[in-house]
Order: C-alpha cells, then sequence, then structure tokens
C-alpha cells in the first residue's frame, strides 16, 4: 500500500481551510459530553452530567457508533517534519483498529474510531483557539495532544476547563504535568530526565569529559531539559563552562559556539529543536568547534535532520525514549517490528520515538474505552490513569501526576553502520565513538 493510497483513504476536508478530518472508515458523530465535573465548566457545549459521553451520535449524518478523537498538530511551521511523524502514526493506527472491525467497547457497542485533526502550525495561540473549537462546534470529547511542551502546556489547560481528557505524546516539559491538572497524560519521559542518560554516558568513557557547555533556546520544553542538566551536573564532577540561552527564532548559533571553543568545553549538550540542531551541526563544523560529544535534545535523530546536513551530522548523539529494534507486544500492529515495517511501507521512512508515542497515544484512549462500562469524558479518563498495557512503545501506565516513567536511550549517528544506540550498556547496538575526531581529522 502506497502512502498517497492511505491518504486518499484517510484524508477529507472538514469544512475550513486547512482543516482536515481524518478517519480509516467514513463517519461522523458528537453529542456532547459529561464535561467533567472537576475540570471546570464544561465550555459552551460541553454538556452536563448526564449525557451519553459524546462522540458517539450520529452528529447529524445518519452514522452512529463512531468514536471522535480531535487535536491539533504541527504540520507548518518550525516542528512540521516532527508533527507529520505524529499525523502519520495516528491515522496508520486508527486505520489498523477499523479493518480490524473498529473498538470493542465496555458499554457492549462496537465504535469505528474518526479523527480530526487540525494545523496548529506550531502555535500556542491558534492550538488553544482549535480545541476550544473541537469542544464547541465538533462536540469532540477525547483530545490529542499538540508537539512541544509550549504548545501542549496551554492546550492543556483547555482540556481541563472544559473536562476532557487529553492524552499527549509531544510535550515533555515537567510545567505540564506539575499544574494539578487531572485532565492531561503524557507519554514522553519528562525533559529534565532527557541529559541525563547523555551525561551518564560520557562519564563513563575511559577520557572522561571536565566540562560541559549548554545552550538552550528560550522555550518551556528546552529551558525544562537545560535545568534538569544543570542538577544533573551539580552532582557530577563535572564543571559548567558555557550556560547560554539564545531566542528560538534565531537562525544563527555563531556567537555561542563561540563561546564554547573560547571555554574549551569538552562535551556540548544543546538543548533545542531540529531546526537548530541542523543549525548547529553545520556552524560548529564552519567554525571548527571541536568537542569530544555533542547532543541535541530533540529532531537529531530524524533521518530528515541527517539528509539536511550530511556528514557534519557524523558522531552527533539524541536521546529517544524508544528503540527501533525493540520489539513489544501490541494489540494493533501485533508487535514493534511490525509497526515499523508498516511505516516503512505506507510512508517510505522509519520511524522514531515519536510516531511509536503517537501510536501509543491512539492506544491509551483505545484501551480505555474497552474497560469503561459507561463511555464519556470522566469514566474514560478515570480509566485512562489506571492504564497498564503493552504497546509498541513499550508499557503504557502512569504516575500520579499523569506522566509515563520512561529512561531515555541514547542513539548515536555513526559513519558505518548508521544511527546506533550506544547507552545503556545493556541494550546498546554500539560503542559510542568517543571522544569525536577533530573536524581537520574527518
Amino acid at each position: 500500500m502506497t502512502r498517497e493510497h492511505d491518504r486518499r483513504q484517510f484524508i477529507k476536508v472538514a469544512g475550513s481551510a486547512g482543516v482536515l478530518g481524518l478517519t480509516g472508515l467514513a463517519g461522523c458523530s458528537g453529542d456532547g459530553g459529561d464535561g467533567g465535573s472537576d475540570g471546570g465548566d464544561g465550555g459552551s457545549d460541553g454538556g452536563s452530567d448526564g449525557s451519553d459521553g459524546g462522540s458517539t451520535g450520529d452528529g447529524g449524518s445518519g452514522e452512529s457508533n463512531v468514536l471522535r478523537l480531535g487535536g491539533s498538530m504541527s504540520l507548518s511551521g518550525d516542528n512540521a517534519d516532527l508533527g507529520q511523524l505524529y499525523k502519520d502514526a495516528y491515522e496508520l493506527t486508527i486505520q489498523r483498529i477499523n479493518e480490524s472491525g473498529g473498538v470493542e467497547a465496555g458499554d457492549g457497542n462496537t465504535y469505528e474510531l474518526e479523527m480530526v485533526l487540525r494545523d496548529d502550525g506550531t502555535d500556542a495561540s491558534a492550538s488553544k483557539s482549535i480545541y476550544q473549537e473541537l469542544i464547541d462546534r465538533e462536540n469532540i470529547d477525547y483530545l490529542l495532544g499538540p508537539y512541544s511542551s509550549t504548545v501542549t502546556l496551554p492546550a492543556s489547560a483547555v482540556a481541563a476547563q472544559n473536562g476532557k481528557p487529553m492524552v499527549e505524546g509531544g510535550g515533555a516539559s515537567p510545567e505540564i504535568f506539575s499544574q494539578g491538572n487531572e485532565w492531561i497524560f503524557g507519554l514522553l519521559p519528562t525533559a529534565n530526565k532527557y541529559a541525563k542518560s547523555y551525561i551518564d554516558m560520557c562519564l563513563a568513557q575511559d577520557s572522561a569529559p571536565e566540562s560541559i557547555a549548554i545552550l538552550a533556546e528560550d522555550g518551556t520544553f528546552s529551558q525544562s531539559t537545560a535545568e534538569g542538566a544543570r542538577n544533573k551536573i551539580s552532582n557530577t564532577d563535572l564543571e559548567l563552562v558555557v550556560d547560554e540561552t539564545f531566542p528560538s527564532d534565531t537562525s544563527d548559533l555563531s556567537t555561542n559556539l563561540g563561546k564554547v571553543r573560547e571555554q574549551g568545553a569538552d562535551i556540548l549538550l544543546l538543548c533545542a529543536h531540529q531546526k537548530h540542531n541542523i543549525i548547529l551541526a553545520n556552524q560548529m563544523e564552519s567554525q571548527n568547534v571541536n568537542v569530544d560529544a555533542a547532543m541535541g535534545t530533540v529532531g537529531s535523530l530524524n533521518e530528515s535532520f541527517k539528509n539536511e546536513v550530511g556528514p557534519n551530522g557524523d558522531y552527533m548523539y539524541g536521546p529517544s525514549s524508544w528503540a527501533v529494534n525493540a520489539n513489544f507486544d501490541d494489540p494493533v500492529f501485533g508487535n514493534t517490528q511490525n509497526f515499523v515495517s508498516a511505516i516503512e511501507e505506507n510512508y517510505d521512512y522509519t520511524p522514531d520515538y515519536h510516531s511509536a508515542a503517537a501510536e501509543g497515544v491512539i492506544l491509551t484512549f483505545m484501551n480505555a474505552f474497552q474497560q469503561v462500562d459507561e463511555l464519556g469524558p470522566t469514566p474514560v479518563r478515570n480509566q485512562i490513569r489506571n492504564s497498564d498495557f503493552s504497546s509498541v512503545y513499550g508499557n503504557v501506565a502512569f504516575d500520579d501526576s499523569g506522566v509515563i516513567d520512561k529512561n531515555m536511550l541514547v542513539y548515536q549517528w555513526q559513519p558505518d553502520p548508521g544511527l546506533q544506540i550506544t547507552y545503556p550498556e545493556n541494550v546498546a547496538q554500539s560503542d559510542p565513538l568517543y571522544p569525536m575526531p577533530d573536524w581537520s581529522e574527518r
């Protein structure tokens, strides 16, 4: 099956420009939900307690037994490459569920899944408006979170205010889960964990580093990542010799990299997204900035990153909450490797942890629908709290704050054989190529 075939099957125009409704099978629906008595006023169309839980009516179309999932995603803007990974995994997972007969819910009925996914342009204000409109006008009760912590944090507040469960695989700032919000669930380890394994890996090398530089963009996620790294560093013998913040819209890191070179930092941590990883790799080469190790926290493992920077991306590290060579049991694809093959066959790229987390988002809702006796935002939210199931992403269970408990793996782009897990040792595919060769030696 080709990607174009999938797109013809899945995509339909849903009313306004730039809006896509994605579904594995035809159908639409939507009574209002119960609104969630402890989540706020329920929104203008959130319904009142005692409704049927919403998203299962005919929505005026004559179709019934459809559960609708809705959300915003970065399908344009700075994070569009990553947003596409979520969209692809969402729609493929929904297709497989519907082709297998749909969801046999705990209320005794079988439902198809439908998704309404709108482009937020990687803009927090646009995302908030989209979620409110999905709730008020589309009668969506079950929310798929957006990408990036800066967008997810305000979007999660909309979910809480309207009493709608939101499951997300794209926001990792601890701030999202420290607001007392009982309606948000996240499948990424929190950002403060992203750099810890990288630092541990470097310190485990024979020629362990003595100093480190941190360059962090000024977004919510990246600042949380940097703070977690600082806390980790404070418990080691590493000296933090550069600690710089730069604006998210910058296209030039030369001044920051000049400080890294001047201070002679042994290792470098870039707390940023793919755009700045590309800038870093190219400007490290052009400015002859040599370090023993360099890691970018988000986007440095994507094929689109490596295609953009070419050999300049060799030896770069990146964290991941998932290993593409894992093989967890999964109720939709059978196991992880079947999912990997399906993504490769349908979309012509190898999935990364964003893709696997997206599949886990859909399965979190599916599992909750299967377990509850009565559908509706509040019972589904309560069931999500008790999640404990296997997916292509691994085991999915949430702590009291709503975040999954996972540690990060460390990957490295090696000239041959390519992207390799290098830490921790018990799952490593290859030893880290440490220290990185100087640019003059490449």
